[in-house]
């Protein structure tokens, strides 16, 4: 007999692995911590990028001083300066002196470079009296005390030389600093190349008479054209005096034949203001010209605008007047025209600098105040507008300089301006600002005093208000929300509002799980608890292999093929709709009348015919399509979309007929259900099946009498469904991309929700049948519940999918920056804008750096999305473990 000690050491299993196995298991374990944690920093480096290229929009004004000088040593009222401008590199000055002379000086050594003056003197007791220089500051318009103007023109030219081609002393000496000779300044550059800048030439044109007393304000607005054969000047230029406004164009264009030049010029002049409107409240206090050049606007001493436009026989005429709110705070002290030549900025005594810009209304064009800021509470002193931006700089009489941009109204920078180097400070002497035209520096000056500054504000349209908050834009009647990257120039203004992209964003993903969701689920609920496993095995591959086709493919078909079909039959397509509905739920009513003897053969035939719903809905669709189109609308439902003057009773129906198809389910699966339930035990299973398909056909018709007694009362309160959630139809809509991007999701949704019911124990089925449940109350009570934290999971990873797609969205969403709940018309989402135009941003823009912040709030979004997602699914999975 055998020892049994001796038999359970020989059965005994050996528990001890081998070192293969070790050493795999180590290696593994290895491996995936560091695949872990490369991921995570990974992630942590998409981060630091983003955030290290968003940092920059938020970065605060630098502002350096360049140079302060002594413009009037001898203190001489001859040489005193009315007006000054600088080249766009801040190395040269052109001071417009009292005596009428052009004195040309160096801002690098204060050297004195060239004079000019024009070949006739001033007249006995003629002075200027006011002087405008353009924004280029290379045109001025100088105003007399005659009544006459003149324009002056001034030519900068700019060139490079190598640096082996200069004299050796000069090359020489560019080695430290740049150099003043011969009337230009030398700067050595990158690559051995000398930038060599100078006023060669200044052209004093004819004086005009233009009113008959001295000229207090002038403004002018000069184009050069070039594209032609030769260049054409055009001035726009307006002069006012204390109670009358002229507006005058000049002309200048080379001769058919020959070297001369031709010149024409034309002038409006104001009617003269009654006596008894005369005073110190209807004095002009300033005039601007607009950028189209076809109108003039003067303000008085009350803070009203006057704008005029060009009537007959050459006389301004008042085509508008507007009050400020300048004039309710206190009175303008200064102006100065915006960028573009849209706006008029104002600065008053509040203060406050105000901006009205000409915009379109219901009554047409109209002037508006758009802007108001600056809360300094000192008056405004001195206003200049850069001409690169839309940057304003204001002088208070506390002696500090602030910088705002007009279109975010925020203040970008202040810093004290040195009162002790101004004598005008003192003495109550005018004080200016000029900007260069790069706008990189600005000046204040004096009659005896230049200062000069340069700014670095990259980005100063760049703030959390201007990408959150609506801004009102030239060209609106009020603020709003808008995403206009790119204008056709610098004049106009780009608009980086992210609630279009944002809104786009969520809308379409809502649409495309409103349609993806429900027929996923379902699907994978079908699938899982009621298709034979032999059926289940054949589908299930089928359906995810539509995951494999390319997004790009089905934009293509969605672009091309379906967006026409959907625009020539759309009605036709949102009928098929609800008939499929209906009819799957009138199909299921029928299956129930045949016996059960003869059902159960049947049931492998069940899903064909299933199968059959579908088209045979779409065709009774194409045949009745026609006919309820004309009774519901009285026309097409395309044109009863873009047309208001038809009735609204249409679209609160179409939108209706849903809503209360389901409450009518409801409330008959509720308290109805429970009735037929009772009601149905007595009778056999024939006329209960029949009872129920009396009752379904009854539903429908109390739905479809709902729908039309809700849209009678929405329509008889005068509510109409467009403007508001219909408008004209597009032919790349949301509806369009939700149906797309709905078929690109439900493989992945149905794949992961087909997987989370599958793993519910079937032990929890059959004690649930056992129980005498049927399939279906087992599948919504028990199997569903107990999945949900998988099923859930499912319905957000179909979430990211539609909110990262951009390929569908791009080629077939219109890409149209919209705020609209419209299923008719486009969107913009933020991955189809990060696709179109971050690779044709210019590096280090705003624009660029725009896009980088819209990337982040991409990955921001999904994050959050996703982390509430997991704590919801981590709940749900606590309950399931509690059945």
């Amino acid at each position: 007999m055998a020892n049994p000690e001796t038999s359970d050491r020989a059965y005994r299993r050996n528990r001890s692995s081998s070192a293969s196995v070790v050493w795999s298991d180590r290696i593994a374990k290895h491996v995936i911590t560091i695949g872990g944690i490369a991921t995570l920093l990974v992630v942590l480096m998409v981060v630091l990028v983003l955030l290290a290229n968003v940092a920059p929009l938020f970065r605060g004004t630098r502002i350096d001083p360049v140079v302060s000088i002594d413009l009037n040593p001898t203190r001489s009222a001859e040489k005193s300066v009315l007006a000054l401008g600088m080249d766009e590199y801040s190395e040269l000055v052109w001071m417009l002196r009292a005596d009428h002379s052009i004195h040309v000086q160096s801002l690098v050594s204060s050297a004195t470079m060239a004079e000019f003056a024009p070949e006739t003197p001033l007249a006995a007791g003629q002075r200027i009296t006011s002087v405008s220089v353009d924004s280029k500051n290379t045109e001025l318009l100088i105003g007399y005390s005659d009544g006459s103007v003149r324009p002056v023109s001034l030519v900068f030219e700019v060139s490079y030389r190598k640096l082996l081609d200069l004299d050796p002393k000069l090359a020489e000496s560019l080695a430290d600093a740049p150099t003043v000779s011969d009337g230009a300044i030398y700067r050595r550059t990158a690559g051995n190349l000398v930038r060599v800048t100078q006023l060669s030439e200044v052209r004093f044109h004819d004086p005009i008479a233009a009113l008959d007393a001295p000229i207090q304000w002038v403004d002018c607005n000069v184009r050069k054209d070039d594209s032609g054969f030769a260049e054409s000047t055009q001035w726009n230029w307006a002069a006012a005096t204390d109670h009358r406004v002229v507006f005058g164009t000049l002309e200048e264009k080379p001769a058919m034949f020959g070297d001369a030049v031709e010149t024409t010029q034309q002038l409006w002049r104001s009617r003269v203001v009654e006596s008894s409107d005369t005073g110190a409240n209807k004095t002009v206090r300033g005039v601007m010209v607009p950028g189209r050049g076809d109108s003039v606007q003067s303000i008085d001493a009350k803070g009203e605008i006057t704008w005029w436009s060009l009537g007959d026989n050459e006389q301004l005429e008042v085509l508008q007047t507007y009050l400020t709110i300048t004039a309710s705070e206190s009175r303008p002290v200064c102006t100065a025209p915006l960028l573009g030549r849209s706006t008029w900025v104002i600065g008053g005594e509040s203060g406050h600098v105000e901006s009205v810009a000409i915009s379109p209304t219901d009554n047409g064009q109209e002037l508006l105040s758009i802007h108001h800021f600056g809360e300094s509470g000192q008056p405004i002193r001195s206003l200049a507008c850069s001409p690169a931006n839309r940057i304003v700089a204001a002088l208070t009489e506390a002696d500090r300089l602030h910088l705002f941009h007009a279109t975010a109204e925020n203040e970008i920078a202040s810093w004290p301006i040195d009162a002790e180097g101004f004598e005008a400070f003192k003495t109550g002497q005018t004080i200016a600002l000029q900007f260069n035209p790069s706008g990189q520096s600005v000046a204040v000056y004096s009659p005896d005093r230049l200062s000069v500054w340069s700014i670095d504000a990259p980005f100063p349209e760049a703030s959390l208000a201007s990408y959150f908050l609506p801004i009102w834009y030239e060209g609106y009647t009020e603020p709003r929300h808008i995403w206009q990257s790119s204008t056709g120039s610098i004049e106009g203004e780009t608009k980086f509002g992210m609630w279009p992209l944002i809104f786009g964003t969520l809308k379409a993903t809502l649409y495309s799980m409103i349609i993806a969701a429900p027929i996923a689920l379902l699907a994978a609920i079908y699938g899982s608890e009621f298709m034979s496993g032999a059926w289940r095995l054949r589908f299930k591959p089928l359906i995810e292999l539509m995951a494999s086709i390319p997004s790009v493919v089905l934009g293509f078909i969605g672009a091309m093929v379906l967006a026409p079909l959907l625009r020539d039959s759309l009605f036709w397509v949102l009928l098929s709709v609800v008939l499929t509905l209906v009819f799957f739920a009138f199909a299921a009513h029928l299956w129930m009348l045949i016996p059960s003897a003869r059902a159960i053969p049947l049931r492998r035939y069940r899903l064909p015919l299933i199968f059959l719903v579908p088209p045979i809905a779409i065709a009774l669709g194409w045949c009745i399509a026609r006919p309820i189109e004309q009774w519901i609308f009285g026309t097409s439902i395309l044109d009863w979309l873009g047309n208001s003057a038809l009735g609204p009773w249409p679209g609160w129906f179409l939108m209706a007929i849903l809503p209360t198809g389901l409450l009518v389910l409801w409330l008959a699966s509720s308290s109805l259900g429970g009735w037929l339930r009772l009601h149905g035990r007595s009778g056999s299973v024939g006329r209960e099946a029949v009872r129920r398909l009396i009752v379904f056909v009854m539903l429908c018709g109390v739905s479809v009498l709902l729908a039309m007694l809700v849209a009678s009362l929405l329509s008889g309160m005068g509510w109409d469904a467009r403007g508001q959630f219909l408008g004209p139809y597009q032919e790349r809509n949301a509806l369009l991309v939700g149906g797309i991007l709905g078929f690109a999701i439900i493989p992945l949704v149905y794949t992961l929700a087909d997987d989370a019911l599958q793993s519910v124990p079937q032990h929890l089925r059959s004690a649930s049948l056992g129980c005498g449940a049927t399939v279906w109350q087992t599948t919504i009570r028990v199997v569903v519940p107990t999945a949900m934290s998988g099923l859930f999971s499912a319905l957000m990873i179909g979430f990211g999918r539609a909110i990262g797609e951009t390929m569908v969205v791009l080629m077939a969403a219109g890409n149209t920056p919209l705020m609209d709940v419209n299923p008719f018309n486009g969107y913009r989402t933020l991955s189809a804008t990060l696709a179109t135009e971050l690779p044709e941003a210019a590096r280090g823009s705003t624009h660029y750096h725009t896009l980088f912040l819209a990337a982040l709030l991409l990955f921001l979004f999904t994050l959050v999305v996703n982390s509430c997602a997991e704590w919801v699914r981590l709940r749900f999975r606590k309950r399931a473990y509690q059945l």
